[in-house]
């Protein structure tokens, strides 16, 4: 019997959820009912998810022309097309994978990538091509990046920085904070400023964890985290919000379908979009503003694959930066043997920003520690260290012309490196961690294999200078008037928070952005 792994069987259990969950739905209770279906919004987990309203490729032939066109359902492409509708905007969402409660082989061939670098990356164990993307997977953890990141510090590239303030996106934060339900309560001064307290998390205690780190001198919080509307776990796109997205009739949703190349004319404007459908049908999407929101990686690709006589090095790559300064955020954990006079009555989880500034103002990457309780061992505390990555130009993200996907275009080579200070920064953590472990007195402390947290950041960073960045201030790129890249592939450094609440932060502001300028242009 062959083995399956973790990601194989989240998938597939992720899979038989959203499938329970389109049958007990209400597909019309919205649309008939308005008022009752509002007031059974105020308590949440009272209405099951809508269903997800669907249409087929074949429909692209009386698609008609958008106003946006979005490609990819995950966090960023789905906040921002819930922004968009809602405000009148016709929108067009076109996403490349299926509804998890379906398989199909073909969809697998996609995914053509290879690790090249010093160090080995598991590219295809990272990416989930699916409706709302990664969101299907995450463990729904949401901390801000910390003024500090948008500033001027040790991992800012000597080129580049990010050219908007901590204080100019903090009210895309809290609008964030409430389109994904983060739960936290009152947060200690070591996290970012922030105006108003998180919402109390849902039943969850901390206080004998935050007690027994308190003896080595160490502030925990309870991990912000987002909270879906329809029973437990965090907010999913394909369950939380395209199926509000898709009854709008302002919006389309079309999955399965799989955008190859970005047409543009002689003066970069993007005229359509080229779609292939698995069956290999080939059609042309045209809208007046086009959004590339599929992750660091296809986000990366899409750019490098459209190449024409006026981008005859990608869209965007006039530079040669699509695809450089790719980061991940590396996770070292360890175990070790911690005596208590009461064990813990559930499992607890907590987290401390008490070192995130430190580590930076000593000229290394930021770090964010994780304490919990090893559910099957008593006494076994693990802590673990997350870390922030340097941006460098050769770790880069490119097209590999040998290797060639469904379609028969080429795949992605990841070329990943930790650079002197990624390793200082990780022997620093090392050492941290111990020291704790020492102050609580905690015996047979063992180091487990290093583990990636999933998030490809960069490749396509934001800046004001079209020679040191792929994107402007508002996201568009800078060679091309109508098309825009929305995900953690803009961030300029990634810091060491999760990077989901930033991406849709930064959707939010996209969304405010192109409402104004699809009222006020020609575009």
């Amino acid at each position: 019997m062959r083995k399956l792994s973790r990601r194989s069987f989240l998938i597939g259990l992720a899979g038989a959820a959203s499938a329970v969950a389109s049958w007990l739905s209400f597909p019309r209770l919205r649309e008939l009912f308005p008022g009752l279906y509002n007031r059974l919004l105020q308590k949440p987990g009272n209405l099951p998810s809508p269903s997800l309203r669907l249409y087929s490729p074949k429909d692209l032939n009386q698609s008609g022309q958008f106003d946006v066109c979005i490609i990819g359902s995950g966090p960023a492409g789905s906040v921002l097309a819930m922004s968009l509708a809602h405000n009148g905007s016709k929108i067009l969402i076109l996403e490349s994978g299926l509804d998890l409660s379906h398989s199909d082989p073909r969809v697998q061939k996609l995914d053509v990538y290879r690790s090249s670098g010093p160090v080995t990356y598991p590219v295809v164990a990272t990416r989930l091509r699916a409706l709302g993307g990664a969101s299907n997977l995450w463990t729904g953890r949401c901390s801000r990046l910390h003024p500090l990141d948008f500033e001027k510090n040790a991992y800012t590239p000597d080129d580049a920085h990010w050219p908007i303030t901590y204080d100019q996106l903090e009210p895309y934060y809290e609008r964030a904070e409430k389109t994904l339900r983060v739960r936290g309560g009152h947060l200690s001064n070591y996290h970012p400023p922030r105006k108003n307290a998180l919402p109390l998390p849902p039943d969850t205690d901390i206080a004998a964890l935050k007690s027994l780190m308190r003896k080595a001198g160490i502030t925990v919080d309870y991990s912000s985290t987002s909270t879906g509307r329809f029973g437990k776990g965090p907010v999913k796109t394909a369950r939380d919000l395209l199926p509000d997205i898709s009854i709008s009739p302002n919006a389309r949703i079309i999955s399965g379908v799989t955008v190859t190349e970005l047409v543009p004319d002689p003066d970069g404007r993007i005229v359509n979009v080229v779609v292939k459908t698995l069956d290999g049908e080939s059609r042309q999407i045209r809208a007046r503003v086009y959004v590339i929101a599929c992750g660091a990686l296809e986000s990366t690709r899409l750019l490098l694959l459209s190449r024409s006589q006026t981008f005859p090095e990608g869209i965007g790559n006039r530079y040669n930066l699509v695809g450089s300064c790719f980061t991940e955020h590396p996770n070292l954990i360890f175990s070790g043997k911690i005596t208590y006079d009461k064990p813990p009555p559930h499992f607890q989880l907590g987290r401390s920003h008490q070192f995130y500034e430190q580590f930076k103002k000593q000229g290394m990457g930021s770090v964010i520690l994780a304490f919990y309780w090893e559910p099957k061992t008593p006494g076994i505390l693990k802590i673990a260290a997350t870390l922030e990555m340097r941006p460098m130009d050769k770790n880069l993200v490119s097209l590999a012309s040998d290797l060639k996907d469904y379609f028969g275009s080429p795949g992605l080579d990841v070329s990943l490196s930790f650079s002197d200070d990624d390793i200082r920064t990780m022997d620093h953590a090392r050492s941290l961690v111990k020291s704790i472990y020492s102050e609580l007195g905690g015996g047979d402390v063992q180091e487990e294999p290093m583990s990636w947290s999933h998030h490809h950041i960069g490749t396509c960073r934001m800046g004001d200078d079209p020679k040191r960045s792929v994107v402007d201030r508002n996201l568009r790129v800078h060679d091309s008037p109508n098309l825009y890249v929305a995900s953690s592939a803009v961030f300029v450094t990634g810091g060491a928070a999760h990077p989901t609440l930033s991406i849709t932060a930064l959707s939010h502001r996209l969304a405010d952005h192109l409402i104004a300028r699809l009222r006020d242009e020609n575009i």
